[in-house]
């Protein structure tokens, strides 16, 4: 086939064939096209149009334009795709093709390109072991982030991926499937790509990164994948990876997917940002900053000290407004120092990059003036760690222009007094067009044609137009260059070598700054351990920042975290909640758990009086205190949690074949069997997925098993079975809670207040009403539930749930269709068994009647 391609085909058949799992950005003059499946596959991902290439071969095409790359690329990263960027690497001479090159594969986890990137969320290349023993590791390329993490089970492998959220998974052939069950939300279209043990263990990196783990290590094999994948796809970044850290998953709070998403962290379930704690809580100003906020509320401590370190600096902050303001100044409009410095060490960074990482580091002096009074040791560290950084702001404003072109090769870099040799082609080029001003006017008054310019082409240089009008008048020296259709274009001796002298400046001087500017990026690459550590530490900085600031704006309070079990909430908010209906408009409420006392508290109330916002709202007290940040509440002493699991709410998984039931029993059967003495456990609705009587048996027995565990585990449980509130009679550490609310004119009033005690009754009917349920269908709903609360039946054995105007009442005319008429005598036998007293008659009396009825009865009759 590849015969009957034109030069330019068959260079970019050769091309993808090396390229064979990836969508092909082959560069042809301003547009990167695509061919063959690629332009069908594109094409659609991209909604653009798909053409052919020339109607004699037929070949599917489709392009997009050169300057609006990065949009349509990162439409693709997005959907799973790999792409490879082909670029024209210098024009022909005479004659042939253009020398062309992939540049770079850009694949979702492995992106640079500032349009395919959250500037507030990290971009994880995750590479996994899906077989004992299980590990995982996480490179972030951008901000040159790496770590691992060995895990004891599968549920724990499961828990730490997706708290890291990767972009991109790649796993060694061979060690195991991804089981579909635990991580389909997690790979459903995401990119993963399987990698040979054998290239894995056969590739030689540059140096090992600081922390490689040891080669018995169960993380070794996932830490040498990540980087082999970089070392494929982004060789020049792998030698900047200097450092991996282990991270080790019982330095942190627990929770698993379904905790992360009901207690709706970093987003809503309807998968909105707005509403989610994240949401609540993030007044960041930095987008390393923003990033690290979200790592720490993945990760909570489950260290005190630690805990208290972080409580420490936010409280120092809360009590000197004036820093807080001042720290607020210096990091608003903060650039990413982060994925600067790692452009920095790839060789990424254009003029603007650089001149932006200067402007950062010139910025770090205040910060760190910011805190020269700081006293807690958090503080004082993050401050120490910013560094000195005058050398590389020195270089940097020394050698660049204030006003700076995107790319290096075009010249217009460097500031007048840095480079002789360039101020010198400067000079030529700027007074070059003095000099072409003269030169036009002399060949005015030397032709007398008032009309003639010197004008500039890119194709055809520089030359003298004159009007054809004033042809007659060109003097014999002119020599024809170009014919226009009402000009033609001539050229001189000296407009030659001028031309000579004026082109071979501008490319020395392009030469020269890209020498020039090449040397000082090399040069600034010594500085990067410093400007690595600022980064990190403004980071912190910015999140503790946060903290306070919310803390202040917000009234939260400093909470106690203990070593001990128990946990006490005074005058507990829902920071959610509360930030959308205004703190006035929020009723706080305590809870107080302790394995000793109220290890189990059971909520009863009507729906819609804030059961759930109850019971979350104390998950997320805990999980903001062991965060480092205060909490919404008075008061607040936490005894240290090691986990949090959630059950609430439904929801079918259809695309796993489950329903809402099963979901649930599947989520209650990880608590039963993960919890430990240090868990808390928050249930909503437990057995509501099924039929009554089961979901009250299993609701119970869950229950009971959780308050019965050696463990004992600190458990919420609201209910709408007001059966389990019996369990308090058998189980001494269980106590009822309900939802106040008051009647008033027939409806409720929702008091929000949480008092000791069961809930009365659940007003679902009121609740109806309040929804807007028509007064009919409510009418009807009472007659029901007086009649099922009453049990009783009427006269012809129909249960009274019917009721009063229910089925309609049975007719004389409907009861022949099933008994017929009856005869005098039928109604006179069933008078006389309407008004017998079957206590007064003996045995043998009710025989002899029952055979005399019998006698007078019709034969023939049922």
């Amino acid at each position: 086939m590849t015969t009957q391609l034109t030069p330019a085909m068959r260079q970019y058949v050769e091309i993808k064939s090396r390229y064979r799992d990836c969508v092909l950005f082959f560069r042809m003059g301003d547009f990167y096209e695509m061919f063959f499946e690629d332009a069908i596959r594109a094409s659609r991902l991209l909604d653009i149009a798909l053409t052919t290439r020339d109607k004699e071969s037929n070949i599917p095409m489709c392009g997009v334009p050169y300057h609006a790359r990065n949009a349509y690329l990162s439409k693709l990263i997005r959907q799973g795709c790999k792409v490879a960027i082909c670029e024209q690497i210098e024009e022909p001479g005479g004659k042939g093709l253009f020398r062309r090159e992939v540049t770079e594969v850009v694949t979702p986890g492995l992106v640079f390109q500032e349009e395919c990137l959250d500037a507030r969320g990290n971009n994880f290349l995750a590479a996994v072991r899906f077989l004992p023993p299980f590990a995982c590791a996480a490179l972030d390329a951008t901000t040159g982030e790496f770590f691992f993490e060995a895990c004891d089970t599968e549920e724990a492998l499961a828990d730490a991926l997706f708290r890291l959220s990767p972009a991109e998974f790649v796993s060694l052939a061979g060690e195991g499937d991804p089981p579909a069950d635990r991580f389909r939300r997690l790979l459903e279209g995401k990119l993963h790509t399987s990698l040979s043990p054998e290239a894995v263990d056969g590739f030689s990196l540059p140096a090992e990164p600081e922390g490689m783990p040891g080669r018995d290590h169960p993380c070794r094999g996932v830490v040498r994948a990540a980087l082999y994948y970089l070392h494929l796809h982004q060789p020049a970044a792998l030698a900047e990876i200097s450092r991996v850290q282990e991270r080790e998953g019982r330095r942190y709070l627990g929770m698993d997917e379904t905790a992360v998403r009901t207690l709706e962290i970093f987003s809503t379930l309807s998968g909105e940002r707005r509403g989610s704690l994240l949401w609540a809580i993030d007044r960041t100003r930095t987008p390393m900053g923003a990033r690290l906020l979200r790592t720490w509320l993945a990760a909570p401590l489950v260290d005190p000290a630690r805990i208290g370190e972080r409580h420490d600096a936010v409280a120092e902050l809360v009590e000197v407004p004036s820093a807080r303001q001042e720290l607020s100044r210096h990091l608003s409009g903060m650039p990413d120092l982060s994925r600067l410095a790692s452009r920095l060490a790839q060789d990424r960074s254009g003029p603007r990059d650089i001149a932006a990482l200067g402007g950062a580091l010139a910025l770090l002096p205040e910060v760190r003036s910011a805190l020269a009074a700081a006293y807690s040791p958090l503080l004082i560290e993050a401050r120490d760690r910013l560094g000195e950084h005058s050398g590389a702001v020195g270089k940097i404003r020394g050698a660049l222009r204030d006003e700076l072109p995107a790319g290096y090769k075009e010249g217009g870099v460097f500031r007048e007094g840095f480079d002789a040799r360039v101020d010198e082609l400067a000079h030529l080029l700027t007074h070059g067009k003095a000099l072409l001003a003269s030169l036009e006017e002399r060949e005015r008054q030397r032709t007398g044609i008032s009309s003639l310019k010197v004008r500039h082409n890119r194709v055809f240089g520089y030359s003298i137009e004159v009007s054809r009008s004033n042809l007659d008048r060109v003097p014999g020296d002119y020599i024809r260059k170009q014919t226009l259709v009402n000009a033609e274009r001539f050229i001189t001796q000296e407009l030659k070598e001028f031309e000579g002298k004026a082109l071979r400046a501008e490319e020395e001087r392009n030469a020269r700054e890209e020498e020039l500017f090449l040397a000082l990026r090399e040069e600034l690459k010594g500085f990067l351990p410093e400007i690595v550590r600022a980064a990190e530490a403004l980071a912190g900085i910015d999140v503790l920042l946060s903290f306070a600031e919310t803390a202040a704006s917000a009234a939260f309070g400093r909470p106690v975290v203990n070593a001990g079990r128990d946990i006490v909430i005074e005058n507990g908010r829902h920071p959610v909640v509360e930030k959308i209906l205004g703190r006035h408009a929020f009723v706080p409420n305590d809870c107080r758990l302790s394995p000793d006392g109220c290890q189990m508290a059971i909520l009863t109330g009507p729906n819609m009086a804030g059961k759930s916002t109850y019971i979350r709202q104390v998950a997320l007290i805990v999980l903001l205190a062991q965060t480092g940040s205060f909490v919404p509440a008075e008061k607040a002493e936490i005894g240290v949690v090691d986990r949090i699991f959630t059950r609430i709410g439904a929801s079918d998984d259809l695309a796993r074949g489950e329903s809402t039931f099963m979901v649930e029993m599947r989520e209650t059967a990880r608590i039963l069997a993960g919890h430990t003495a240090r868990t808390l456990v928050v249930l909503d609705e437990v057995g509501r997925g099924t039929s009554t009587f089961d979901g009250l048996s299993i609701a119970w027995a869950v229950a009971e098993h959780l308050h019965d565990s050696p463990h004992r585990p600190k458990v919420l449980f609201a209910t709408h079975f007001h059966e389990l509130t019996d369990m308090v009679q058998t189980s001494p550490r269980a106590e009822n809670f309900h939802v106040a609310v008051r009647e008033w004119q027939g409806d409720i009033i929702f008091l929000r207040r949480i008092d000791p005690g069961s809930a009365s009754k659940s007003y679902g009917i009121q609740v109806a009403r309040l929804a807007g349920i028509p007064e009919g269908v409510v009418s009807r709903a009472r007659d029901i539930l007086k009649n099922l609360e009453s049990a009783e039946y009427n006269e012809y054995g129909l249960p009274n749930i019917a009721g009063p105007g229910a089925a309609k009442e049975i007719s004389a005319a409907q009861m022949e269709l099933f008994v017929g008429r009856r005869s005098p005598e039928e109604e006179a036998v069933l008078e006389e068994i309407r008004r017998m007293d079957p206590e007064r008659m003996s045995p043998l009396d009710a025989l002899l009647r029952l055979a005399e009825w019998k006698a007078r009865m019709p034969k023939g009759k049922p």
